[in-house]
């Protein structure tokens, strides 16, 4: 018999809450720790139709990168669709867990995860001295122009569109950077690591100027890249599955929630 605390107990090994950022609402979001579950499904976001689709698909337990209680509620009224989505949780006995910035800082963890798919070499801490960085430094073997770098993001990622800044140094890419979600915030410390380029999500306008202007080069391919959780986690689960020899199913959220189009 598997509960829910018991795969909160494996995803917690991997990538531990006391790693998190501060302020950062992660970890058991909704439901029962001592339900006896049968179906995992991971997912990027917990919104109505992934819920819709953890209904269908008779799902115990979501387990998503998002924290899907991001922002209080102040109220349960049921017009609204996120206070309808929390009361078709319960009334199906899905419970929710979320593995956020734990999980990004984590030792084989998202941003190693998206280190992986561009094929850097020399990938290291973004922060020597913290055995937690948030994020990842890597290398190409040779310096690549930065629109020929951003094209191959935009493939590696499988992303429709993305943006990126010219540092007013105008210097080719060779050192770069890497946290997925939005971290554009963290320019000043990718720049002490002395990268060249920054790749991370939501890069703000003004914020886009300083890295620029500081001679940082940017590429923005969005925040769906974490997608890449889905099966990350998948494969964590039915790893530990296998060893364990327990009788659980580990399903794949299919929807895509990916909220913008491109033209």
């Amino acid at each position: 018999m598997v509960k829910v605390q018991d795969v909160i107990e494996r995803i917690e090994e991997f990538a531990p809450l006391s790693i998190k950022m501060e302020g950062d609402p992660t970890g058991f979001q909704l439901g029962d720790r001592k339900q006896e579950i049968h179906r995992v499904m991971t997912t990027l976001d917990v919104r109505p139709n992934v819920v819709q689709e953890a209904i269908d698909k008779k799902v115990d337990l979501i387990v998503a990168h998002h924290p899907v209680m991001f922002h209080a509620a102040h109220n349960l009224d049921l017009a609204s669709p996120q206070n309808k989505m929390y009361r078709d949780l319960l009334a199906n006995n899905i419970s929710v867990y979320a593995s956020h910035t734990n999980l990004d800082k984590a030792h084989d963890g998202m941003n190693d995860w998206l280190m992986e798919e561009l094929g850097l070499e020399n990938v290291r801490f973004l922060d020597e001295n913290d055995d937690y960085s948030i994020g990842r430094m890597g290398e190409l073997k040779e310096p690549m122009a930065l629109v020929d770098f951003a094209q191959k993001v935009r493939d590696d990622f499988n992303v429709k569109n993305l943006r990126y800044v010219k540092s007013d140094l105008g210097q080719p890419v060779q050192k770069v950077a890497v946290i997925g979600g939005d971290a554009g915030k963290f320019y000043p410390e990718v720049l002490k690591a002395g990268a060249d380029t920054f790749i991370t999500g939501d890069v703000y306008y003004h914020t886009a100027h300083d890295m620029m202007a500081n001679g940082l080069n940017v590429i923005d391919p969005g925040h769906h890249i974490e997608a890449i959780f889905i099966k990350k986690m998948a494969n964590i689960l039915n790893d530990w599955k296998r060893s364990n020899k327990i009788d659980l199913d580990i399903v794949q959220s299919e929807v895509d929630t990916e909220p913008y189009n491109f033209l």
